[in-house]
Order: C-alpha cells, then structure tokens, then sequence
C-alpha cells in the first residue's frame, strides 16, 4: 500500500524536494542600493499584503520576512493551519522549507573544507573508502555532487525511475535501518552500485540522492550525525529556536502545526490537507536534500546570515566561502538539470543555489517543495536585501513569486 502512495505521489508530481533555484550573485553591495527602499516597511503592511496574497492564491497560510541590511524590516505569518477550518497560524508555526536545506548541506561542506577535514576536489573513493562502489563513481568528486554531475540517480520523480529502486529507497532501508546515518550509508551503497545516468563529471542532473551522500560523507569527516552538524553548527549559532529537522511540522504529538496540503485531489484545485499521521513523509535519510522546518522568524535569520555573509560578516564562514557557495559552478539548460520539465533555457547554479545575472549585481535564489508546503529564498546584494517566504500548500510558487515582486519592487 505504501509504495503505491509513493508512486502515485511521484506521478503527481507531489513528492520534488525540488530547487527549482534561480540564482545570483553580487560579491559587492553596489551603488544602486542607494535610494532603494523596500514597498514594505512593517508587520502591519505585510499582513496585509499576505492575507491578500492567500486569497488571490488561494493559499491555507503564508509567511514572510523581509530583511534589509541586518535588519528584518517585516516578519507576518497569516492564515489557518488547515484550509477551511478556524485554527490560525501564527508566529510560531513552522513550515518545511524543502530543498533550500540543500544551502545548509552546502554550508557544513563548506565549514569541513575551512577546517581542513574535507576538500572540494576530494573523491568519493577518497572519502568513503569503506563503501563498495562502482569503478565509474571512483573519481566523482565532492564538487561533482554539490553540482549533481556525479551521474547518481536523480530520484526527482518515482514514474521516472525504477518501481524496485523507489521501494527499496522508500520502504526496505528506512524500516531496516531506523537510524538515520545508518539509512545514509545503505542509500549510498545502492546508488553507487546503479549505473550512472549520465556519465560522472559531465552533465549536471539535480539528485535528490547526491546530497544525502554528500550527508554521508560530512557524517563520516565530522563523527557527528547530519542531524547534529545542522542543529549545533547552523541553527544554535544563528538562534534559529524552532528550526527542526526531520518530518512534517504537524504531526499527532503537535496537531496545532500548519499540514501540508496536496493541490487537485477533488478535481477542483482545493488544497486538501495532510493527516497527521500521513504515510506520505520524506525518509530520514532524505535530510540533507530537504528535511528542515521552522517558523519565518528562524528562516528570515537564515537568509540575514547568507546576505551579511556575503559582505564578510556572517557569523558561520567568511566571506569567501559565502562567495564560493553563490558563484555560477555550473550552468545547463533546465531540461537537462529536470528531465520531466518542459522548459528550454540555461540556468546557472552555485552550490545549493541558482544564479542569475541581473541588471544590477546578481540574484541568488533558492526554492523548495516536496509537494505540500513551498518555500523560497531571495538574496539580492545589490540592493543588500534578501526576502523569505512559504506556504503549506504545494501551488505556492507563483504566490511566493509575487509576493518577492510586491515586497521589494524588483523584478
């Protein structure tokens, strides 16, 4: 019963942790920050703006924080917890942020590499020399993974890969392996003992199976679990009090959490909400490509360290690897990066991120869903701003799109 949910989720669409990023990059505050203002400048203006956004979007709950400089300007969150019924959210609720935790992925990569535990160009037989893997996965590199080129078995949607795959990933190591490190290690062992989808090294092709190798392997360097490295590495020092990893925000212990909701099951476009106990929810060892949950304030921290990081004074890394992280790595056209997508355009992509080029500096954008809640991340330093928001509903891009635009005036 399970792995058909699974699969019938997959051909929904329904289970992406996807990036979906578009990205830039500005290594200086430039000049055109000066006369720039944000078109909101308080809470009491961005509930506003957010309650009209739910209902032109028909969203259950959304929230939003706007930060300029090392200030957030504007934090609201507005909405019911379950569509159509009387429980607010507020403040304290979380949503899951999907596959931004990948920038978070990239940042314990980055802080193994600043202490000389890890390298960029250090191979997967260099770093797990335990694991049996085959011979054409013995040379991929760890730039190779954040940049998904390792050729790994892409796992963005289950009508695309094989049902035996999806049912060990899904169901046999989880129910096996209870401990999430031990469920890493397993996954790893499977996917590198898959032929390449593409051959290693020379085409890029999002992997939600790669960044939980790349946990794996910070695991291994660090002697901590991802877990651990996330939580006193990233959320304790930042003080992101409600961040969480693992699960849904709502569950039986904590009802009062906004649910997910799926988009279309009454043939209407009715959000319709998750049941606490849901048998849909990402596996443990799914953490480092998007397990992470928190309420907007915890989020807005995130994003303020990613924009004062980039000037030199984030308090995680230096500015350098700020840098390294939202440089263009990698650029592909997005047909290639996600087969199932109809698009033809190039995008460019740094290390958890996507990069565009804009008029004024660089753009740096993140975005996640794994089908019922949408997140996404906007950093742009030109104008020394960054903008964060989500939905519990898993149509919240187009919402979160707007509410970018409507918040700062930018394009």
């Amino acid at each position: 019963m399970k792995s058909k949910l699974h699969l019938r989720l997959y051909k929904r669409g329904m289970f992406i942790v996807a990036v979906f990023i578009m990205v830039c990059l500005s290594l200086e505050i430039a000049c055109s920050e000066k006369g720039w203002q944000p078109m909101i400048k308080n809470n009491e203006a961005l509930t506003q703006l957010l309650n009209d956004m739910c209902e032109q979007y028909n969203q259950p709950a959304m929230a939003a924080a706007l930060v300029h400089g090392d200030s957030i300007v504007a934090q609201a969150t507005v909405g019911k917890i379950v569509y159509g019924e009387e429980h607010a959210a507020d403040e304290n609720s979380r949503f899951h942020i999907g596959s931004t935790t990948k920038s978070m992925t990239a940042i314990l990569v980055a802080m193994l590499v600043k202490q000389g535990q890890l390298q960029y160009g250090m191979t997967l037989e260099q770093v797990l020399p335990d694991l049996p893997m085959r011979d054409e996965y013995r040379d991929v590199t760890i730039t190779d993974l954040l940049n998904n080129k390792a050729g790994i078995i892409a796992f963005q949607l289950a009508a695309h890969e094989d049902p035996m795959i999806v049912k060990k990933l899904m169901e046999e190591i989880p129910s096996a392996y209870p401990d999430p490190t031990e469920q890493r290690r397993e996954v790893a062992k499977l996917a590198l003992s898959l032929e390449p989808i593409a051959e290693p090294g020379t085409k890029a092709i999002y992997s939600n199976v790669g960044w939980p190798i790349i946990g794996y392997i910070l695991e291994l360097a660090a002697g901590r679990s991802y877990e651990e490295l996330v939580q006193e590495w990233i959320f304790e020092p930042l003080g992101m009090k409600t961040a969480r990893i693992g699960g849904w925000p709502a569950s039986e212990s904590e009802p009062d959490q906004p649910r997910g909701h799926y988009i279309g099951r009454d043939g209407a476009g009715t959000p319709t909400p998750q049941r606490l106990n849901d048998e849909y929810v990402f596996s443990a060892w799914m953490n480092p490509s998007g397990g992470v949950h928190c309420n907007i304030h915890d989020y807005a921290l995130y994003v303020r360290e990613h924009l004062l990081g980039l000037q030199g004074k984030g308090k995680l890394l230096g500015q350098e690897e700020y840098e390294t992280m939202h440089s263009t790595q990698v650029t592909v056209n997005i047909r290639d990066m996600y087969p199932h997508m109809k698009q033809d355009r190039e995008a460019s992509f740094g290390y958890g991120w996507g990069i565009i080029k804009k008029e004024q500096g660089y753009l740096s954008s993140a975005a996640g869903s794994g089908g019922t809640f949408f997140a996404q991340i906007y950093v742009y330093p030109a104008f020394n701003v960054a903008v964060v928001g989500v939905t519990n509903c898993g149509d919240g891009g187009k919402a979160l799109s707007e509410l970018y635009k409507k918040v700062t005036g930018l394009e």
